[in-house]
């Protein structure tokens, strides 16, 4: 993994554990995004595409340096099962610390917070979480959160366009 190089960059990040059923839709939609920036050829000093799969603190070199990043990951924030809501700043920040639903959140929210503690923590940050259902062992999210890939890379896209980076 490599982070953006010179700290002005995003890092967009998918997180999750893809045999885990919904849990792995954070994955699932990065790994869409890289593979569309690679065939457009996107500048990859202003937009890295990383699948964090469930790694947690090892994923602290890709934000600390970054001017941005995007969590794409599954959670319960008590929306309609493949329901897509984007959460910013401390809006991100406050859920990831109460809302512990999947099995790598615990991980996420630790990693914010240590870069918080360190003086890292980058300033724009965002979170495109998908409502999960299923968390069993499974090989594919259910059709209702597979659904929801095409609006939470429409989120993504947006919040990059509000942050005037263009990939």
């Amino acid at each position: 993994m490599t982070a953006v190089a010179d700290g002005s960059g995003i890092v967009v990040l998918g997180v999750g554990n893809t045999i885990l059923t919904d849990d792995g839709i954070g994955v699932v939609v990065v790994r869409e995004l890289a593979e569309a920036a690679e065939r457009d050829g996107a500048d990859a000093e202003r937009v890295a595409y990383h699948d964090g799969g469930t790694i947690g603190l090892a994923l602290l070199p890709l934000i600390e340096n970054a001017g941005g990043v995007i969590l794409v990951d599954a959670a319960n924030f008590g929306g309609s099962l493949g329901e897509v809501r984007r959460f910013e700043g401390d809006d991100m920040d406050a859920l990831l610390r109460v809302n512990r639903s999947t099995p790598h959140e615990i991980a996420v929210s630790d990693l914010i917070q240590t870069a918080e503690l360190i003086g890292t923590k980058p300033t724009r940050r965002a979170l495109v979480a998908i409502q999960a259902g299923e968390l069993g062992l499974g090989a594919e999210p259910q059709a209702e959160v597979l659904a929801a890939v095409p609006r939470a890379r429409g989120e993504v896209a947006a919040i990059l366009d509000s942050w005037g980076v263009r990939p």
